[in-house]
């Protein structure tokens, strides 16, 4: 864990002191609201504020770390110290096979496993949230296990369920080979069968709400869905297949992969964290104040003839920031 990571826990404490945040999480709209906080002119450049975002813009936006994996695990660690949830990759978590539908008695393992696995966030013992933190050029999202033998299983296209090309071009990793698969469902009088089975799945698998990041060098966006919404989006497409193939793109192995562009249309509750916006602000000398007392204690340790020097370097720096903070930014709250 990052060490600011404690500094945000403090600042969490004060921002429930004063209403800011919740203390406890119930849905998307607890989450949505505060970052509404975070980037509302009104509040965005007050010091708690800033702290937060510039541990976003360092750790999870900056051209050095956006491109790894981990910023993704970053910012779910940011989000649990915020509204005091736990990263559930940390959890042993079982299938909840009794929640599956009767409509899937004979896969509910494997059902169950599906919904398990998309829940990156819990809070409470009931409350999940699945949270997808992407770069800004990829067009797709990769919603994750979306078991595709028990979609199809009975329609008698068994042999077509693949990612590569066959002769007829039916098959799944790709909008052409799935339109052509849909298509024979439905030649084969089964469209309507497939379609029940399909919105069961998708509305089961992914009730719960989802959080969108989307990592733009000084941009931060964030798109914030219910499952209602998110489901609603794809399932009530599915009566036209033509229709539904606007929105789902393929499968990759086992997993669903839909059209991010036109979800994030979609999306009623969306904000966008301005990072340019740090270097005009006590950012800066925060973070140069914080370079200087690390080289000045490391040296302390290793620099046995100037020791008393830079102890007094480290102190004589912090009065100096103190003096700043009293004469430059004095409307910090």
């Amino acid at each position: 864990m990052h060490k600011e990571l404690i500094s945000i826990s403090l600042i969490k404490k004060y921002l429930v002191s004063k209403k800011v945040l919740p203390n406890s999480v119930t849905n998307i709209v607890d989450i949505y609201n505060f970052f509404k906080y975070l980037t509302s002119i009104e509040n965005r450049n007050k010091f708690n504020s800033l702290y937060i975002t510039n541990y976003i813009n360092q750790y999870i936006v900056s051209d050095e770390v956006a491109k790894r994996k981990t910023s993704a695990r970053v910012f779910e660690d940011l989000l649990a110290i915020l509204f005091g949830g736990i990263v559930t990759d940390s959890e042993e978590r079982k299938n909840l096979v009794s929640e599956v539908p009767k409509f899937f008695n004979l896969a509910k393992d494997k059902i169950a496993g599906n919904k398990r696995e998309k829940i990156d966030l819990l809070f409470g013992t009931s409350y999940g949230v699945s949270v997808k933190t992407l770069m800004q050029d990829n067009k797709e999202i990769n919603l994750g296990s979306f078991e595709r033998k028990v979609l199809f299983d009975g329609f008698g296209v068994e042999n077509y369920l693949v990612e590569r090309k066959s002769n007829q071009n039916i098959g799944l990793g790709s909008k052409p080979q799935l339109l052509n698969l849909l298509s024979l469902l439905k030649k084969n009088g089964l469209y309507a069968q497939f379609e029940t089975r399909f919105k069961a799945m998708f509305g089961y698998i992914f009730s719960d709400d989802i959080i969108i990041a989307i990592k733009d060098s000084t941009r931060f966006e964030l798109y914030f869905f219910s499952g209602d919404e998110f489901t609603d989006f794809v399932n009530q497409r599915t009566k036209d297949i033509n229709l539904l193939l606007t929105v789902l793109n393929r499968w990759e192995g086992n997993s669903i992969r839909i059209d991010r562009i036109k979800l994030l249309e979609s999306c009623n509750k969306k904000l966008v964290l301005d990072l340019s916006i740090l270097n005009s602000t006590v950012i800066p000398l925060i973070n140069q104040l914080d370079q200087k007392l690390h080289e000045n204690y490391i040296m302390f340790f290793n620099e046995e003839n100037n020791r008393l020097r830079f102890k007094r370097d480290a102190l004589a720096q912090i009065e100096s920031l103190f003096f700043k903070f009293d004469n430059e930014f004095l409307t910090l709250k």
